[in-house]
């Protein structure tokens, strides 16, 4: 899918984003969450957009030369369609901008589409965090790319 553009999230994404998150999620982020991350200096949420539409979204978070993926989706309609590439490709680019020397994120033990993503992308499974999720509660699998 050609043409999708990728920048930061502003307050005026949050309800399209919220949408988004209820859709895809179990145990959903809340608004103020995502409110949150919006003036937090560490961190870099970002959109994509097709046609000016608001179609996925991940929050990152740059620390101590880390990349911490905390949040990742794709609204339902546009999945396998490279929405996920073009935002894995920023955090990319946006690790290589800040000298990270890696980068991190947890995942549901039985999102394996998600899995798949990541592994494409060089990400290991590196450990579990036991009952991380709690609606329902699930084992998260971390996964690391060092760079």
């Amino acid at each position: 899918m050609p043409n999708i553009t990728i920048r930061r999230m502003a307050k005026g994404d949050l309800e399209v984003v919220c949408t988004i998150e209820k859709e895809v999620f179990q145990d959903p982020w809340s608004l103020n969450a995502f409110k949150t991350d919006l003036s937090n200096s560490m961190a870099w949420p970002m959109v994509a957009e097709f046609e000016n539409k608001v179609v996925g979204y991940s929050n990152i978070y740059i620390v101590a030369g880390e990349v911490q993926i905390g949040n990742f989706a794709v609204a339902p309609g546009f999945r396998n369609r490279g929405v996920g590439k073009k935002m894995m490709n920023e955090i990319f680019r946006k690790a290589e901008e800040n000298n990270c020397r890696s980068i991190f994120l947890e995942v549901r033990e039985s999102n394996k589409p998600a899995m798949e993503l990541y592994k494409a992308f060089g990400f290991i499974p590196a450990g579990k965090r036991k009952d991380y999720y709690s609606h329902p509660r699930e084992n998260a699998i971390i996964m690391i790319k060092d760079l």
